[in-house]
């Protein structure tokens, strides 16, 4: 099990874990906090929250088996506690959740000597005003429930399941999960760009690189951000 480490503020989660890796080497740790002064995203972009959010960085030895997949092994286990909501969240390539096709959690992972950080930021209760301060569609529990959600009980269901999930991992690798997790691609089918690289996107590779096709040839892509064309 992971033991929650909580903070009322820090200035990220994922820095936090960053500069204290080695006072959890070898544990299990979850690292949340309620506010976040700057916090970061993918591409470092800066983002703050004020209470609202679930903000937290999962801390533990990292595993043998298929290390570029602990993003998207996150990914997995926020949709699985989304969907008992009875949500349809899907999954944007490459690290982001979305619902009604507005992002609503974004996930970033690290690898720091012998211990994995893994991250995660979930609008929970955001309200409409906030959110459309963003700068690209995005959504919250809130807006999609129509009620607000206990932080308490999503940060304990999101620590249960990821743990289930790593223990599973951690023998078998991502290929338990690549066929559910695959399905829940979004855009499949759609004109995307990464770079220098335009295609359709055809699907996810067994290893968990996005494919993207174009003249018949396949690209595969293993850490880039997609702009959707059509």
């Amino acid at each position: 099990m992971f033991k929650e480490i909580h903070f009322p503020t820090l200035n990220s989660t994922h820095l936090y874990a960053i500069s204290h890796v080695n006072d959890y080497q070898g544990s299990f740790v979850f690292v949340t906090t309620t506010h976040q002064t700057a916090g970061i995203g993918r591409k470092s972009d800066p983002w703050c929250s004020n209470g609202e959010n679930l903000l937290g960085t999962f801390v533990f030895p990292l595993p043998e088996k298929s290390k570029p997949n602990l993003a998207q092994l996150l990914c997995y286990s926020a949709i699985k506690v989304l969907e008992k909501w009875a949500l349809e969240p899907s999954f944007k390539w490459p690290n982001d959740i979305l619902l009604s096709h507005k992002k609503i959690a974004g996930v970033m992972a690290e690898i720091k000597g012998e211990s994995a950080i893994v991250s995660i930021g979930l609008n929970a209760n955001m309200s409409k005003n906030d959110l459309d301060k963003i700068d690209i569609p995005a959504t919250s529990l809130l807006e999609e429930l129509r009620h607000p959600v206990s932080l308490i009980t999503l940060k304990h269901d999101l620590s249960i399941q990821f743990f289930r999930d790593l223990t599973l991992f951690q023998t078998s690798g991502f290929e338990p999960f690549f066929s559910a997790f695959s399905s829940k691609l979004a855009f499949k089918g759609k004109l995307a760009k990464a770079g220098p690289h335009l295609g359709k996107i055809e699907g996810l590779h067994s290893d968990g690189r996005l494919i993207l096709t174009s003249n018949h040839k396949q690209t595969l892509l293993s850490d880039s951000s997609i702009e959707i064309i059509e």
